[in-house]
């Protein structure tokens, strides 16, 4: 068992067990509706409930986030649509698909709009937050950070990340609205495949990486071991990886069956330095009960335990060495893979962070003290007193 779970550190609010860290006022969906307020009518509480959710999400074959993200609504008895305007613009034109969004929003009247980041336009986001709470969902690294994100943000009321290395930034120029909340999977998409001959030692599932350097690092796993990548875009670096068996885009189904035909799979994070930030493939990789060699980020023993639930590496020589080392190891990586399922089935199912979301919505973000100390501290989480998940 991990030492500690960032996502289980607490506020002094209500229902302690869905509480978990954020970045925000002691009740900060208690501010009045700006709008109200420029007409001149009594403010009221923007705290309460969430019945009925309008879900703005792209569908994501690999990682299958919306559908998981709308799963866990409705696991928790919310009433859900499920709309994608990347699809109504292909089909009917942008005009049409704000037309036929603002349609559905007046028919279903819903307490609570839902986006997977910016998969809903600013223009509907002002409108719709008049008369329903806006939740923004945003699992991106934010690498590059710029005035119209933070415009972006400010419609919201509750925006949920998995990247807190960025609230300092956004804090500065005024948001005080931000949730820290990891990734997750869900178990209908993603779950072991059943037992399987391996047929390769290790795999990767993923594109070469912005600047290319996975498909260099690969290649030179290749070299030494059977080595698969699965992803896009892989042709634009051939010159690097040279005979590295190359493979298109898998979709959730393929994802379990390369996860149960392989010794390893690989972990490659493109940011790698920021804390408690790191791959959606790690919760993948584990719910589908593979062995997971993943690149270390800061505080990552604070969310697993390397040997118990996957192992972790520093560097590339570090990673080739710990390949050598656990590729022979049937039983031991059998061990850690039943480890880092049963883990994630337990605290990191998208199920786990829709309830700290709805708890959110109807009583308020908790005070953001504690999860502070723990970000800048690393002794913080030891002398808290705040103690492990199941403990």
């Amino acid at each position: 068992m991990a030492a500690e779970h960032p996502e289980q550190l607490i506020g002094t609010r209500a229902a302690d067990d869905l509480g978990g860290p954020a970045i925000g006022r002691d009740v900060d969906l208690e501010r009045p509706d700006p709008v109200e307020a420029a007409r001149g009518e009594s403010p009221r509480s923007r705290l309460g409930p969430a019945r009925r959710v309008l879900f703005f999400g792209k569908n994501m074959s690999r990682t299958r986030c919306s559908g998981a993200l709308v799963d866990g609504l409705r696991e928790h008895g919310v009433e859900v649509r499920w709309r994608n305007l990347v699809t109504w613009r292909r089909w009917f034109g942008a005009a049409a698909a704000i037309r036929l969004a603002r349609a559905e929003f007046r028919r279903f009247r819903p307490d609570v709009v839902f986006v997977f980041f910016r998969d809903l336009p600013p223009l509907l986001a002002a409108e719709f937050r008049r008369e329903a709470r806006l939740v923004i969902w945003c699992e991106e690294a934010l690498e590059a950070l710029d005035g119209s994100i933070v415009d972006y943000f400010a419609l919201a009321d509750l925006v949920c990340m998995s990247n807190p290395a960025r609230f300092a930034w956004l804090q500065e120029r005024g948001l005080d609205n931000m949730a820290f909340l990891m990734s997750g999977f869900s178990p209908r998409f993603h779950h072991p495949a059943g037992p399987q001959p391996p047929v390769r030692d290790v795999a990767f599932v993923g594109g070469p990486g912005r600047r290319g350097q996975r498909a260099s690092f690969l290649a030179e796993v290749s070299r030494r071991y059977r080595t698969d990548v699965f992803g896009r875009h892989w042709d634009r670096w051939s010159h690097l990886h040279g005979g590295l068996r190359v493979h298109g885009p898998i979709g959730n189904r393929g994802y379990a069956k390369v996860c149960a035909t392989s010794r390893i799979v690989l972990g490659v994070n493109e940011v790698n330095d920021d804390l408690y930030y790191f791959s959606n493939r790690t919760f993948l990789t584990l719910a589908c009960g593979a062995f997971h060699l993943t690149h270390y980020v800061p505080r990552l023993e604070d969310v697993f335990t390397d040997g118990e639930h996957l192992v972790w590496y520093r560097d590339e020589d570090e990673a080739l060495a710990k390949i050598d080392e656990w590729l022979h190891r049937d039983v031991d990586r059998a061990r850690v893979a039943a480890g880092g399922h049963a883990e994630v089935m337990q605290h990191h199912q998208y199920y786990h962070r829709i309830a700290r979301i709805l708890h959110w919505l109807q009583f308020g973000l908790p005070p953001s003290d504690r999860l502070s100390a723990t970000l800048n501290d690393p002794s913080a989480s030891a002398s808290s007193g705040l103690s492990a998940p199941g403990a």
